[in-house]
């Protein structure tokens, strides 16, 4: 069986980047990421990368003290590796990472959320509204943002990934140039304004 060649000039592609140049912030309000909002990507980590990405960018230069900017944390996400962070345009040096926050999740993010203007969460399958309220009164005191691998309660973004294909890749051989998703927002309150669509490219599914 041939080998399946992953170009370098794949790994190169922008994350989130629209095959027509108008790119992921096409499917935001005001076209960035707002403070105080929280984000919801369904589980596609290279979707949740790239927003984190946006966010990093909208947000470095907000927040309480300039120790905050540029920051980012994960929290629950094990599975997300560091390569494909900075792949997706995040600096390694400015993340912060707790794999594992057990049962206190919520303590957790909310320590992030003090603490750096980015958050990534993979929560629970259930979240009670007293532990949604009180991590969007965080959010909105502080101007953090966050997203979350899954659904979220009071989400003002929810965004989804609808189809996606490899592109370049032949009759068992070829250049491996890159995923290309079908991407929908769906926003509600000042987020809101009807679904959004945009064609984008994406990495696969473990970042590579």
């Amino acid at each position: 069986m041939r080998a399946v060649h992953i170009a370098e000039q794949g790994r190169r592609v922008a994350t989130g980047a629209h095959p027509d140049g108008r790119g992921l912030r096409s499917l935001l309000p005001g076209g960035a990421v707002r403070p105080g909002i929280a984000i919801s990507t369904c589980g596609d980590l290279p979707l949740l990368l790239a927003l984190a990405a946006e966010a990093a960018h909208d947000l470095g230069g907000l927040g309480a003290t300039e120790e905050r900017g540029g920051a980012w944390a994960v929290v629950g996400l094990p599975e997300l590796g560091a390569l494909a962070a900075a792949d997706a345009g995040l600096d390694l040096g400015a993340g912060m990472w707790v794999d594992d926050p057990g049962r206190r999740w919520a303590e957790v993010a909310a320590t992030a959320l003090e603490a750096v203007p980015v958050v990534l969460l993979r929560a629970p399958t259930r979240v009670a509204p007293r532990t949604g309220r009180r991590l969007a009164a965080l959010l909105r005191r502080n101007g953090s943002a966050l997203v979350v691998a899954g659904s979220w309660p009071g989400a003002e973004l929810r965004l989804r990934v609808t189809s996606a294909g490899w592109q370049g890749i032949g009759d068992g051989d070829g250049l491996l140039l890159g995923r290309r998703a079908r991407v929908v927002c769906e926003g509600r309150g000042a987020a809101g304004g009807g679904d959004r669509t945009a064609d984008l490219w994406l990495p696969g599914p473990t970042g590579d």
